[in-house]
């Protein structure tokens, strides 16, 4: 089969059973089928046009090593052409790269040119070696006149020399938030050697089969500014789990969507999404993959500090067993020792890292959470069969070797569950007096979120070797590493996708060399932050919760920084040792008109570190509703209602008496059940536009509306009258975001009855009406 055909046929065709086997030929091996084709001698052009600039993916390097590195791009003019090629025809293109030892590339150490064509997506795998150990390199492609942007990559230390500290992160599951990664964000920001990035790299949707369907998603992922600014930051070690190909598939299953007797075909999606994931990864072309195989698993050493064994807990483990979300009732074949999540080869791989070993600290970077926990807080036991809680003997094997074997300070780094986590890893988890074998670090999820954290939180009684757990919140962690201590610090985010949410440090922990076990550092912890909604125009307080976990007494200040129009206070106190309180900060908005602003509350303790949840707040104001000619409060008939407020349900329909209502297609409601009255429900629809007649009273009146979600993303809600444009979001507001839309009405002399049209776009094509008011 020529390279031509094999890429038309493996980018456009849906494999279905019968069609695998027309393409394939029926004895044919599905490995050999799928092998992707290499590009040999080719006339390829040296100098070549681009309808468009072909570097809008971004840069990336990854797996370093002492003196070498890969570097990424791919040409995509046109990223999101529908074909998946990017805006690339069926031709080869010469792509040159260079590495510097500055930003400003007058001390060039090494050239290179890679040949790239449609069998690889035109994607770019420059091997560089001859590098110097443990440095920071700077580098650039170009193709044609087009010169790429320029990344920040660093190589490993020679293995086995000295290495007094080291800096990384760990990343993982980033569902597609409409382009923006605000943990990405703040991540570049940071000073660190590396990233480790744990799966879920990109969400499969439902009809996600084809080469052109996985490029296509990654293409898209790939476009958000703030994925690329981390990229080019720093050098990526990745590792894919389950969403980069279907959910939960194990091995050659995929059960539901590729049920027994759909072998052939899920093996066939399989190979597409691998092909498209090394397409898009700095990966080296030893992880290039034949057909439906990939060898992701790989050593990476620091030093004489640390070593990471990066795992790939998907290809070779046995079909999940057990039913239940998040946790099911332990199924007896969950510890049968014949049951693999890792195969026997990596296995021994893993165990053979370990014993050779001679870091100070031993990390096994992976997917999912490897501690035991039990969603049952009554007698029984419920477990995830998904994660290692459905491979106990695999466990056990660990457990064992590291109990008899000892290799030095074993960390385990693991992603998945959108949460964050630090768990003992205990010899025996139902006894709490057991000996601590290692320590777990799960992070959270960069934006996918946690919908089960209730069921967590109900169970954590049961499982006192679970040293923390947050589900609220989206980012990162960050590790600093000496030959002393491993510190923890779990970065979090009050959005995912808001551009202007910063980072904080929601906790840290430390495991002191030789002693496994996390310990929390103490400090001033922001254990809750509330703003209700603010009367314009009033001083209204914003309440801040604090705790100190320290053994002293600790003095703070609390205060909140203002946009022009606002006035705010500041409040100072000191919170005795291992003890809370509760402050209030007066904050006054703008008087006469409602606002929306996120204010940001800073908390200064001095030398005291201080922790704790985002320090953002969402601040909503309005005027007092007998100042108004109208003043609504929409959602549910049975939700409270702000004070002053009328209550608006999808049951008002027109009433003249009234002077409003829904005309034509019911609407529905939802309650976030948050306690602010006026935040908390919305009226929603999508598809079918909402007309909304109001009556309005001679003149022109200023008409206020309020939108946005206590808890979830809400899409662009456009308002128009008379098919003229009113007002719109202008985009999608991140969770807890609200925005007040602005207009005028014209009641002319007498008074008249105006419809508006209220739809929704982007994202999930919801829109949402919070409160409506009238000047």
């Amino acid at each position: 089969m020529n390279n031509q055909k094999w890429f038309k046929d493996i980018t456009a065709k849906k494999m279905t059973r019968r069609n695998f086997l027309e393409v394939t030929g029926k004895t044919a091996a599905v490995a050999a089928f799928f092998s992707l084709p290499v590009i040999t001698s080719v006339n390829a052009e040296e100098t070549p046009d681009f309808s468009a600039y072909p570097f809008t993916l971004g840069v990336a390097s990854g797996d370093p090593l002492s003196d070498s590195v890969v570097l990424w791009t791919r040409l995509a003019p046109n990223p999101l052409a529908e074909d998946g090629n990017g805006g690339m025809d069926n031709r080869y293109v010469s792509v040159e790269w260079e590495v510097a030892e500055d930003e400003a590339f007058k001390k060039i150490v090494r050239r290179g040119k890679e040949i790239t064509g449609p069998e690889l997506g035109h994607s770019v795998h420059g091997e560089v070696f001859g590098l110097r150990p443990w440095r920071e390199y700077y580098y650039r492609f170009k193709a044609g006149n087009e010169i790429s942007p320029v990344g920040r990559t660093k190589t490993a230390p020679d293995e086995g020399s000295h290495l007094k500290s080291l800096s990384f992160a760990i990343a993982s599951c980033q569902a597609w938030a409409g382009g923006r990664f605000v943990a990405y964000k703040n991540m570049a920001e940071e000073d660190l050697d590396v990233v480790f990035h744990l799966g879920d790299y990109i969400y499969e949707k439902g009809d996600t089969e084809t080469l052109a369907d996985y490029r296509l998603l990654h293409a898209q992922y790939k476009t958000s500014p703030d994925l690329q600014a981390a990229h080019s930051a720093f050098p990526f070690i990745v590792t894919f789990d389950d969403h980069e190909v279907d959910n939960d598939w194990s091995n050659d299953i995929s059960d539901p969507n590729y049920p027994v007797g759909e072998r052939e075909r899920f093996l066939a999606v399989r190979a597409a999404a691998f092909q498209a994931y090394y397409e898009h990864m700095p990966l080296r072309r030893r992880s290039k993959p034949n057909g439906p195989d990939m060898l992701l698993y790989r050593k990476f050493t620091y030093g004489d500090l640390a070593e990471f064994s990066v795992l790939d807990t998907r290809q070779y483990r046995d079909n999940q067993v057990g039913k239940g979300f998040p946790g099911g009732p332990l199924d007896p074949e969950a510890s049968n020792p014949e049951r693999t999540m890792v195969g026997s080869e990596q296995g021994l791989w893993l165990l053979g890292n370990l014993h050779r070993s001679r870091a100070k600290w031993n990390v096994l970077a992976q997917q999912t959470m490897m501690a035991q926990y039990d969603y049952d807080p009554g007698e029984g036991i419920s477990v995830n069969h998904d994660q290692w809680d459905g491979y106990s003997a695999d466990r056990d094997r660990l457990f064992e070797f590291i109990k008899k074997r000892r290799p030095s300070n074993p960390i385990v780094l693991g992603g998945d569950w959108h949460s964050s986590w630090v768990n003992d890893l205990k010899e025996d988890f139902n006894d709490p007096k057991s000996k601590t074998l290692a320590t777990e670090f799960v992070g959270t999820s960069i934006s996918s979120g946690c919908g089960w954290k209730d069921q967590v939180e109900a169970a954590l009684s049961v499982n006192p070797h679970v040293k923390f757990f947050d589900g609220e919140y989206r980012g990162y962690v960050r590790f600093h590493v000496t030959h002393k201590s491993w510190q923890s610090d779990y970065r979090v985010v009050s959005s995912p996708s808001n551009p202007e949410a910063a980072a904080s440090t929601i906790a840290s922990f430390e495991v002191k060399n030789g002693k496994a076990g996390a310990m929390r550092i103490g400090g001033v912890d922001i254990t809750d932050i509330q703003a209700n909604t603010m009367l314009a125009g009033k001083p209204c307080p914003v309440s801040v919760s604090l705790s100190n976990g320290t053994k002293k007494a600790s003095s703070v200040h609390v205060s909140i920084p203002v946009p022009k129009g606002w006035k705010s206070e500041s409040v100072t106190t000191v919170i005795e040792a291992q003890s809370s309180l509760t402050v209030e900060v007066m904050v006054t908005p703008p008087a006469a008109i409602p606002a929306a602003e996120r204010l940001r509350v800073e908390v200064d303790a001095g030398k005291t570190t201080v922790f704790g949840r985002p320090r953002d707040v969402q601040a909503v104001s309005v005027p007092a509703g007998d100042e108004l000619l109208l003043a609504l409060d929409a959602g549910t008939s049975t939700s409270p209602v702000f004070p002053s407020f009328r209550s608006f349900v999808p049951e008002d329909t027109w009433d003249r008496t009234k002077g409003y209502g829904w005309v034509g297609t019911s609407h529905s409601a939802r309650d976030r059940n948050k306690l602010d009255e006026l935040q908390r429900d919305m009226i929603v629809g999508r598809d079918v536009p909402a007309t909304l007649r109001l009556a309005i009273p001679a003149g022109i009146h200023r008409i206020y509306f309020l939108t946005g979600d206590a808890i979830y993303t809400s899409a662009n809600t456009i308002i128009h009258s008379d098919n003229k444009l009113l007002a719109e979001t202008g985009g999608t507001l991140a969770p807890g975001q609200f925005k007040w839309l602005h207009f005028d009405l014209d009641g002319g002399n007498s008074g008249k009855e105006i419809d508006l049209s209220i739809t929704g776009e982007l994202g999930d094509g919801w829109w949402r009406l919070i409160s409506l008011m009238m000047k």
